[in-house]
């Protein structure tokens, strides 16, 4: 069964006109890490102010295979320095949307950090330890981010306890009907944490209605052994509510490859790869939870039990930023979820809070969303083929 692109977005806009009238009571609590993001570009060749940048990700390659055996140097610009961090993007991104939460991080300790006094005011922050540092090079084609995360070798749920913010998060959890655990790739003891919050917080208080959202970022650097256990980690949440995991398709191809053994590195072995709406369903198949959402550049593919749903985003032709999209993806469904809304807008509401987010350079209202989503509209011909297929 298709569903036409333009005939979901009027359906959108109607939820959105008619719900943001009404304020949202339901809270929300996303942990636990924390950056100084630091967004640049790489200069390709310079003629006094006129600078020229690497336009994606294949040619910054090229420059630096270029040099090997020789040195070399590259020359970035900063174009904005940010909050970063994937729980404070997605709770100052909520928090735009209307939605209330609790942030728990590295944020700055003993004294916040003076970058998170910009996030929203319809978040509250418990912040934990330090920030990271992220450098963030971005492309017309993606992004590379080169982080700093020594201050996290330590960072594990014991660390919090002793800190004596527990109460607080416990607090936060339970006054909260989505909990978002972000970040498990950077956060070298993530697994411990959210391990800690589950049998400490989750199972303790009995309730059986939670949303839960996670997000992994690139595994790139972890062992099939630590991917296996957090796939079995997510999927203990289960019994404890509705559980979404999120990924990109870099992160969904790679997930694929570590359950079933395939080295992505060895060039013998890269035919095996599937294409990663196959790979999505593998990896959904290969966990307990009720929605895995794939999210590549052009389009989002949710599996859920007995059903795959496609829906093909917008092309957003001058980004003004790429780091963050996915966070604002996940706030956008979020809000969705705790709507109430139809699972199919829900998706789309995500991939508007992301293409308005990339579009604009910063985290979307409501009525920024609506006039995405109206531009959007007019931009759908009649013969346009963007759809959504379901198959049940």
């Amino acid at each position: 069964m298709k569903k036409d692109t333009n005939i979901l977005l009027t359906q959108l806009l109607q939820q959105l006109k008619t719900q943001n009238k009404t304020p949202l009571v339901k809270n929300v609590f996303v942990g636990f890490d924390g950056f100084i993001d630091n967004i640049k570009k790489a200069v390709k060749r310079r003629h006094e102010q006129d600078v020229v940048y690497y336009e994606t990700l294949g040619e910054f390659a090229e420059r630096i295979s270029e040099a090997r055996g020789k040195s070399g140097q590259i020359e970035f610009i900063t174009k904005k320095i940010k909050v970063g961090g994937n729980a404070p993007i997605l709770a100052h991104a909520l928090g735009k949307l209307g939605v209330a939460s609790h942030c728990a991080g590295s944020m700055g300790h003993p004294t916040l950090h003076p970058a998170f006094s910009a996030m929203n005011s319809n978040c509250k922050k418990i912040s934990l330890l330090n920030p990271g540092k992220s450098d963030a090079v971005e492309f017309n084609d993606g992004k590379m981010i080169f982080s700093e995360l020594s201050v996290f070798e330590n960072y594990n749920w014991n660390y919090i306890k002793t800190s004596a913010m527990v109460p607080d998060i416990r607090k936060a959890v339970m006054s909260s009907t989505l909990l978002a655990f972000v970040d498990w790739v950077n956060l070298p003891l993530a697994s411990n944490i959210w391990d800690g919050v589950l049998h400490d917080i989750i199972k303790p208080s009995g309730r059986r209605d939670f949303i839960f959202l996670f997000d992994l970022c690139d595994p790139s650097k972890k062992t099939v052994q630590q991917i296996d256990e957090v796939l079995d980690l997510i999927s203990c949440f289960s019994p404890y509510g509705n559980v979404t995991l999120g990924l990109n398709e870099n992160e969904t191809l790679k997930i694929w490859c570590a359950i079933h053994g395939v080295d992505a590195t060895n060039p013998l072995e890269k035919s095996k790869i599937p294409a990663v709406e196959v790979a999505g369903d593998s990896v959904f198949k290969s966990m307990n939870i009720d929605c895995l959402l794939v999210h590549p550049i052009d389009r989002v593919v949710a599996y859920r039990k007995n059903q795959v749903l496609e829906i093909a985003g917008r092309l957003v032709t001058n980004p003004k930023v790429l780091t963050g999209g996915g966070d604002n993806l996940n706030a956008g469904y979020c809000l969705g979820l705790l709507r109430e809304l139809p699972f199919e807008q829900c998706v789309l509401l995500g991939i508007a809070a992301s293409g308005s987010y990339i579009e604009n350079g910063e985290s979307s209202d409501i009525a920024a969303i609506i006039k995405y989503i109206e531009t959007w509209k007019r931009e759908l011909s009649p013969t346009t083929t963007n759809s959504l297929e379901s198959y049940a």
